[in-house]
C-alpha cells in the first residue's frame, strides 16, 4: 500500500513541478506527514527529485520558446546565494521550528493564492 502513495504523490509532484507550481510542496508534505520522514531528508530527497524533473521541463519550455533567459540568469545568480544562506540557516535553527516554518509559507502561498485568484476573477467582470 506505501508503494501506491508513493506512486501517487511523486506523480502528482511531478506534474505540479512540470508546470512551476510546487510540485516540492506535494512531495515534502507526503514524505514528512504520511511517511514519517524528518524535515531534513524530505528536503534532501526533494532536491534530487526535483533535478531530472527541472531538466525536462526546462528543454520543453525552451524548445517552446517560453523562457526569459535575462531573467533566469539573475534568478539563478541569486539562487546560488539562496542556496548557502539556507545551507548555513539549516546548522543553527532547529528541525521543529524549520517544520513550522515551512508550513507558515504553504498556508501563506496557498491563502494568497486563494484571494489573488478572486481579485483576478472580479477584476474580469
Amino acid at each position: 500500500m506505501n508503494g501506491i502513495w508513493i506512486f501517487v504523490s511523486s506523480l502528482l509532484a511531478g506534474i505540479a513541478a512540470s508546470m512551476g507550481v510546487g510540485g516540492g510542496a506535494i512531495l515534502l508534505l507526503y514524505l514528512t506527514a504520511f511517511a514519517g520522514m524528518n524535515q531534513l531528508t524530505a528536503q534532501g530527497i526533494n532536491l534530487i527529485f526535483f533535478l531530472p524533473i527541472a531538466i525536462i521541463a526546462v528543454c520543453i519550455h525552451a524548445k517552446n520558446k517560453l523562457i526569459n533567459y535575462k531573467s533566469a540568469v539573475i534568478c539563478i545568480a541569486f539562487g546560488f546565494v539562496g542556496v548557502w544562506c539556507g545551507l548555513w540557516l539549516t546548522k543553527i535553527i532547529s528541525e521543529e521550528l524549520l517544520r513550522k516554518l515551512f508550513a507558515i509559507l504553504l498556508i501563506y502561498m496557498g491563502l494568497r493564492e486563494l484571494f489573488a485568484k478572486n481579485k483576478k476573477k472580479e477584476k474580469d467582470r
